[in-house]
């Protein structure tokens, strides 16, 4: 139905050709019957800006026609101004009880109309703008806590999941965010670790259904992001994620599109650091033990070579003796022998010394590659937060 500013209701054919000529440069309404107007009136979208009502009328009282008109048209939305041929202020009280803004006496001065009409409906479009302004704000206001609640979301996020230390506890800090967006979702990490394959998934709900995790499953080979009615699939490999109530608001549904897609391709981030850290403890752990193996195995071949060359300096020692030599001969030989046996002694204790470093050296060569894997994934992540 066409928008109105101003209606009309009088069951006089003349009154309302004469109110029809002197408002015609507003868009006005003209109804003869006041059942008519009613409906009129209940069916547009905007109610007009005012309403002209004669007082007596056969099917209904302008008073009856006001009051029903007032249970679903405030005084904010239209003025009602009645004309009557009456000036009693009995009828102009019960006219204002109801809901009426003005009277006009019969026969109508048309510049007074006129007047009336301009005053009303410019004051009402104003106030009509001022509301279309508030809402906007409103809205505005309302989007911006919003958008900061949701940013709020993602940062708690990404300071969460830079702790996680285990595939399952991120899976479930995933979750808990969606929901934090108030969204359920199920969301699985399939990965190969040691040559072995695991496969994690986890939900908000009870159970995953059979359907889901084939869903999830099937997922890998899809696309990044699809979207099916209220339901998001993600695929941020090792992860697959489906959201199930995605917003009907379409700019609250494309935030959501894009937050939940940065938390799953963090989430990837955050897992290879994960596999990487558990990686290098298990290489740590195994070269302990070859470097636990390996000294042992040094201090008994150590043992059995001390013991062989103190048995070959005592026998020399006794030889020497027995050959005749002079005093001044047997020191020198003795002195030579000493200073060999002393560094056969350094040798075996370098040889020690360099296989510790060794180790040691690995080790540290290991723990550096992850502090720079670390430093490559925490850029990665801060890319991730600006996209």
């Amino acid at each position: 139905m066409n928008e109105y500013e101003i209606v009309v209701v009088d069951d006089d054919i003349i009154t309302l050709t004469l109110l029809e000529e002197a408002l015609a440069e507003f868009s006005v309404l003209i109804m003869a019957s006041p059942v008519e107007a009613l409906h009129a009136c209940r069916e547009m979208e905007v109610p007009p800006l005012l309403i002209i009502l004669d007082v007596n009328m056969p099917e209904m009282s302008g008073f009856e026609l006001c009051v029903k008109l007032r249970e679903f048209i405030s005084e904010e939305q239209s003025d009602i101004i009645f004309h009557t041929s009456s000036s009693e202020m009995e009828e102009r009280l019960k006219g204002y009880e109801i809901g009426a803004n003005d009277f006009l006496i019969k026969p109508i001065e048309v510049q007074e109309l006129r007047k009336k009409a301009k005053s009303i409906v410019k004051r009402g479009k104003k106030r009509r703008e001022d509301k279309a302004s508030t809402e906007s704000n409103s809205q505005l206001i309302q989007a911006v806590i919003s958008d900061l609640t949701e940013q709020g979301i993602l940062i708690h996020y990404f300071r969460a999941s830079s702790k996680t230390s285990s595939i399952s506890s991120l899976l479930n800090l995933i979750v808990k965010t969606a929901s934090n967006f108030g969204i359920n979702s199920s969301v699985q990490a399939k990965y190969v670790m040691n040559d072995i394959e695991y496969r994690q998934a986890v939900s908000n709900e009870v159970t995953i259904s059979a359907l889901e995790r084939e869903l999830l499953d099937r997922l890998e080979y899809s696309e990044r992001i699809m979207t099916r009615g209220k339901r998001l699939f993600l695929n941020y490999p090792p992860f697959t994620q489906i959201i199930k109530n995605m917003p009907d608001d379409p700019a609250q549904a494309g935030r959501f599109r894009v937050h939940l897609a940065i938390i799953l391709e963090a989430a990837a981030s955050q897992y290879r650091y994960i596999v990487k850290t558990d990686e290098v403890n298990l290489m740590i752990q195994e070269l302990e033990v070859v470097q636990k193996r390996a000294d042992l195995e040094n201090q008994t071949k150590n043992r059995q070579v001390l013991d062989t060359l103190t048995e070959l300096v005592d026998s020399v020692e006794s030889k020497i003796f027995e050959y005749g030599l002079t005093e001044e001969q047997e020191s020198e030989l003795l002195q030579l022998f000493r200073k060999s046996t002393d560094k056969a002694y350094d040798t075996i204790d370098n040889a020690m010394t360099t296989e510790n470093l060794r180790l040691i050296m690995q080790r540290l060569k290991a723990l550096r590659e992850l502090s720079q894997s670390q430093d490559e994934e925490a850029e990665s992540i801060v890319d991730v937060e600006l996209f």
